[in-house]
């Protein structure tokens, strides 16, 4: 793991007294593998030397840890006794100043509510007035926001992310290229819309229960209020709550239960409230845009029909469109996660992954495979290492050795970085390793596995590896969409905002987003033609026009509201990937892929906290310092 993962003696710590998150106060809040390309490299560290043989002294011993406490449940959110403002946007962007020219703060999520003034700062360029909303900047109230929380949009969006789960909405996967309709629609309108579409519903009823079955995942893992995981628990042991194989398929696409009856906005075949997608159309549409295979999907409802729609059910997107269920599949992440460090587990220690690896016996210079070890196994170990035919094998706490081949470690540094004498939180993540270890000081409080960018540790300016360095969180976002690629347009500028997210590389930024900054592109990208100046292009299918698919092949699938996006770099981002579980093989474009549970535990501990009610923040002055991390080989 670079210089900071070369022998050491143990180190008296002092804790940190920091207190997580609480979930509780967040529970309310509303609603990349990512662009991933690169500035100069930041100072990555060289290789570490060997530790000792068999008779030297613990060569990679660490720091005992033991994570912070839970916080007390913070009061219900939003209060009862302010007056409050909702979001009706999409995404409404918060200014430092009652100016749209400000700095940008952050934005908010349709149906969220924050308190604010009584009284407006002022209207410059806002006639509905610029309302200081908590705990820092404005909001313009008009198309944005309004001061009516008995607005319908309001309604419809619902609470927003569930921020007590790993995963903060429920997710699907589209497995054929489907219609997002705006209203409920008619057999007829379907059979026109859907290509062999009885076909399709044919083969769907007869194959469903094999297509729509779930496995356990991220959902499913008992988590404390930071979002660790409970020791003891076994996977989908829940208490009282369902587990994912108990749920239905209303439930598992978003929705209360498979009773749900057809959301008030849409009773009567009509819709009741406005678009809020970034796909415009006109009024009468009866869809806007499709989504492509392989696109993943955010919910947060779903509903059946009756005969004269098919007696079909529709999934609820965040954005307030509708999905054809049977064109997609519930999908619940990976249940992968890693560990809570204490005083009887910590580091040094080694995670397992490969498949198939064994324990070594070593006897002189003879290294002997022993019994299979199990995939992801956590394995303590004494710091004391062997070095057999240019390999290196590690000792374990149970006087076992296991291949450098086989696993990934997480030990100490040789040498605490800066951030580390200061007592402050901190990440380090290796890329040889796949390993991520928050510390608290000089304390390490969890270990776990990640994918890093695919070209390992190559030159981060022409391939997709990680970006090497020390560096803060620039900016966090609860969910923000991403490509296949690991695109999007939230690219982590250093001295910008946490502008609205995009659809899709290359679209325009959602309401309330006015960067057109896009993450660079990938070596060999190129870009689309586009027309000259003043020149008037015949529309074309495919174009995007109403009732029209996207041209095949345009830019490439989303990832909709992909969780717990943490940008620390331009186009480089910690954040959840729901959509693989290989973590443990660098795999991205260039971004830190965790699990959910993972990403959703450093998400609630890293600094500065999402205010509840916003989705997303810019670090800095006015809202606190990010959290360091640092990245070596």
């Amino acid at each position: 793991m670079g210089a900071l993962l070369s022998s050491g003696k143990p180190h008296g710590a002092r804790r940190a007294a920091r207190l997580a998150l609480c979930l509780a106060h967040l529970a309310a809040l509303t609603a990349a593998a990512c662009g991933c390309r690169k500035p100069a490299d930041a100072g990555a560290a060289g290789p570490a030397d060997d530790a000792g043989a068999d008779a030297a002294p613990a060569a990679l011993a660490a720091t005992d840890g033991q994570a912070a406490p839970a916080e007390p449940s913070a009061p219900a959110w939003p209060p009862s006794d302010k007056p409050l403002l909702g979001v009706t946007a999409f995404v409404a962007t918060v200014y430092k100043e009652p100016r749209d020219t400000s700095k940008k703060l952050g934005y908010l999520r349709v149906g969220s509510r924050v308190p604010r003034s009584a009284e407006p700062a002022g209207t410059a360029g806002c006639p509905g007035g610029w309302y200081a909303i908590e705990p820092h900047g404005y909001l313009c109230v008009g198309e944005d926001a309004t001061l009516d929380l008995n607005d319908p949009i309001l309604k419809a969006a619902g609470p927003g992310p569930n921020l007590r789960t790993a995963l903060p909405y429920r997710y699907a996967f589209v497995r054929a290229v489907l219609p997002l309709y705006l209203r409920v629609p008619t057999a007829e309108e379907q059979r026109k819309s859907e290509f062999k579409l009885d076909e399709h519903l044919s083969w769907f009823e007869e194959n469903k229960a094999t297509v729509q079955r779930v496995i356990l995942g991220a959902n499913d893992v008992a988590i404390d209020a930071r979002g660790v995981p409970l020791p003891g628990k076994q996977l989908g042991e829940l208490g009282l709550g369902k587990n994912s194989l108990e749920l239905g398929e209303g439930a598992l696409l978003g929705g209360e239960g498979d009773g749900d009856p057809i959301p008030f906005w849409l009773e009567g075949g009509k819709r009741l409230i406005r678009n809020i997608s970034d796909f415009k159309v006109p009024d009468y549409a009866v869809f806007a845009d499709r989504a492509r295979r392989f696109t993943g999907l955010s919910l947060i409802g779903s509903f059946a029909t009756g005969p004269e729609s098919l007696s079909r059910r529709f999934a609820i997107t965040t954005d307030l469109r509708l999905a054809p269920a049977t064109k997609i599949k519930p999908d619940t992440g990976s249940p992968w996660h890693g560990v809570e460090l204490t005083d009887a587990l910590t580091l040094p220690l080694a995670f397992v992954r490969a498949r198939g690896a064994r324990d070594v016996q070593i006897q002189g210079d003879k290294a002997t495979p022993g019994k299979e070890l199990p995939f992801r196994d956590i394995v303590p170990l004494t710091g004391r290492m062997r070095r057999i035919e240019g390999v290196k094998y590690y000792r374990t706490r149970d006087q076992r050795y296991v291949s450098q081949l086989d696993v990934g470690l997480a030990v100490a540094p040789s040498a605490w970085p800066q951030v580390a004498e200061k007592g402050e939180k901190w990440i380090e993540v290796s890329i040889t390793h796949q390993t991520l270890v928050l510390w608290e000081g000089k304390r390490p409080i969890y270990a776990t596995l990640v994918s890093t960018g695919q070209a390992g540790v190559a030159d981060p300016k022409t391939t997709t590896a990680t970006v090497r360095g020390v560096f803060r969180i620039r900016n966090k976002h609860i969910t923000a969409t991403m490509d296949s690629n690991e695109s999007s347009s939230v690219g982590g500028r250093a001295e910008t905002t946490a502008d609205a997210p995009s659809a899709s590389r290359g679209a325009r930024p959602e309401k309330g987003g006015t960067s057109k900054e896009r993450s660079p592109k990938k070596p060999g990208a190129s870009a689309a033609a586009k027309p000259a100046a003043g020149e008037k292009v015949a529309p074309r299918k495919g174009d995007g026009e109403y009732g029209v698919t996207r041209r095949r092949g345009e830019g490439t699938y989303a990832l909709r509201d992909v969780p717990y996006i943490q940008y620390f770099a331009s186009g480089y981002a910690l954040h959840t990937a729901y959509w693989h579980d290989v973590f443990g093989t660098p795999r991205s474009h260039g971004c830190i892929n965790l699990s959910p549970i993972d990403a959703h535990r450093v998400f609630l501990w890293t600094d500065p906290p999402v205010p509840p009610g916003w989705h997303a923040i810019n670090t800095g002055e006015e809202l606190g310092e990010g959290t360091t991390i640092i990245v070596h080989e």
